[in-house]
């Protein structure tokens, strides 16, 4: 995973913000901790350490698996090579015997025997690399069936486990909306420069601020951090705020001028704080991480696959190698071309004469 810093030096020229959401509610600060009955949260924490244990179980079956994978390629690798000195050694035996026959007493016994031990070791030796590779893709299968009713157990165990998480959070969840979502009387009074503002303009404006300062007191205020960064360098920072309430019941009093440049007005009005979808979400991810927390820490359950569907494909270079015998083989035939032009232009020489060889001889 890369760090922090990685992912700022990806992209240097670009504009990076970040955005921090805070809720406050109107008593300042509202305490979001909770408790879970006993028996529940035993529960939790007995699910949880069963789930880090079938995680680990299909983490140790993976790691098998990728070693039973890599005897079977090492097998199939060691077959192709023994099969041809097998071949080798099978066809080196059968000329010396054959030799032998027609020619007795040439080749001495120590060769025969030597060329039979020969082929006796390439045959071990392929049957074992054959047996190997067997040996693993049986392995390799029982694994998988092991991998995969781990995998399904690990399955069942995540979707009870969450299935009981969501039960907490949706319990909590309703019981903090209950007690945000109560409707209160709220008296505030506020206070607007009128600056070139006419006095019926800036009453009004007066009675807008009277209104969103009652809000605010009643209800629930997103503060929204916002940074701007480019070239690493701070180029903005804004605090914005946003009140979701309902004012009803409203009553405007004590509305005059202070002095000759300012207007005052004071509202009292029944405040019920609007909960939207947004900040339910918000809610239910901060007390879900709680929980977490309380259970013993949240599970990247994205990071849990089947072992048994991983793939065994070997990186193909066939493709390369080909090319390279290609061009060689393009280079041999360009080259005995060449030499066939230079022996057709130079003199054939007059042919050896041909010698009787009473005793013949075998070399190895």
């Amino acid at each position: 995973m890369s760090s922090m810093l990685e992912k700022l030096s990806a992209a240097p020229r670009h504009t990076l913000r970040a955005l921090a959401v805070t809720v406050l509610f109107a008593t300042n600060a509202h305490a979001a901790s909770f408790a879970i009955a006993p028996e529940l949260l035993g529960d939790l924490r007995d699910q949880r350490v069963l789930l880090a244990g079938k995680v680990k179980e299909l983490d140790e079956v993976s790691k098998q698996i990728v070693v039973a994978q890599a005897d079977k390629r090492s097998a199939a690798g060691s077959i192709r090579r023994l099969e041809s000195e097998n071949d080798q050694a099978k066809t080196k035996l059968e000329k010396l015997q054959e030799f032998d026959r027609d020619n007795p007493g040439t080749i001495s016994q120590e060769q025969l025997r030597a060329a039979e031990d020969q082929n006796r070791k390439a045959f071990s030796a392929l049957r074992d690399a054959r047996d190997k590779k067997s040996n693993s893709e049986s392995k390799i299968n029982a694994l998988n069936v092991d991998a995969s009713a781990k995998y399904a157990e690990f399955l069942r165990l995540q979707k009870s486990f969450e299935r009981d998480v969501d039960r907490v959070v949706d319990t909590q969840l309703q019981e903090r909306l209950l007690v945000l979502q109560v409707k209160k009387e709220v008296t505030a009074t506020e206070r607007v420069a009128c600056g070139d503002d006419s006095v019926p303009v800036c009453k009004e404006r007066s009675k807008k601020a009277a209104e969103l300062k009652a809000s605010e007191m009643g209800s629930v205020v997103f503060v929204n951090s916002l940074t701007e960064v480019k070239n690493f360098k701070l180029s903005k920072e804004e605090l914005r705020s946003e009140v979701q309430a309902t004012l009803s019941n409203k009553v405007f009093s004590n509305q005059h001028m202070v002095g000759e440049t300012e207007y005052e007005t004071t509202i009292t009005a029944s405040v019920e704080p609007v909960i939207g979808d947004t900040l339910r979400e918000q809610m239910a991810a901060a007390i879900r991480s709680q929980v977490y927390d309380m259970v013993g820490g949240r599970i990247d359950f994205s990071q849990v696959q089947d072992p048994s569907q991983a793939s065994d494909e070997p990186v193909e270079e066939a493709p390369v190698k080909a090319a390279k015998t290609k061009k060689k083989k393009v280079v041999q035939e360009q080259a005995v071309e060449e030499q066939s032009e230079v022996q057709e232009e130079a003199p054939r020489p007059a042919p050896a004469p041909v010698r009787r060889i009473e005793k013949p001889t075998f070399t190895f």
